[in-house]
């Protein structure tokens, strides 16, 4: 049931996120990421701000739906979220070696640290339980066997 719960919350803050990177897109690159908006691609950094943000929407809901749904599927979500947003990063970073330094200030990253960190730990909380319980169980059966012979 936890996992559910997390799931759920996972997917309202994907909700808000969304709304803040495409409905509130000008307010966020100028406030909270800081972005220079005064250059030739400022067009381009909120289209990208704004996909980035349609996505949240979508995995806002999905968490949601899987929170309510399918526990199991949830669970694995929140284990493959951090690997994503991992593999993101790192490639990201590759990629971005050749270029000027960023002058933004990126002032949701604390949210999104806090996010991945509920996410991992959830996800190795839920696989401990699970892991325990089928122990327990194993050792149950193992017990009636004992039993019957």
């Amino acid at each position: 049931m936890f996992v559910s719960v997390i799931s759920v919350l996972i997917g309202c803050c994907d909700l808000l996120r969304g709304f803040m990177h495409t409905i509130l897109l000008h307010y966020s690159a100028t406030n909270i990421a800081v972005l220079d908006l005064t250059t030739s691609t400022a067009r381009d950094q909120l289209k990208l701000l704004g996909a980035f943000g349609v996505s949240n929407l979508e995995t806002g809901i999905a968490m949601i739906l899987v929170g309510l749904f399918a526990r199991k599927i949830a669970l694995a979500m929140l284990g493959v979220i951090p690997l994503v947003y991992a593999i993101g990063y790192f490639t990201i970073r590759y990629n971005s070696e050749d270029t000027a330094p960023s002058t933004a200030h990126w002032g949701g990253v604390p949210m999104l640290k806090v996010y991945l960190c509920v996410c991992l730990v959830t996800f190795i909380a839920g696989v401990v339980v699970m892991w325990r319980s089928a122990m327990q169980h194993k050792t149950k059966k193992w017990a009636l066997q004992d039993s019957n012979l």
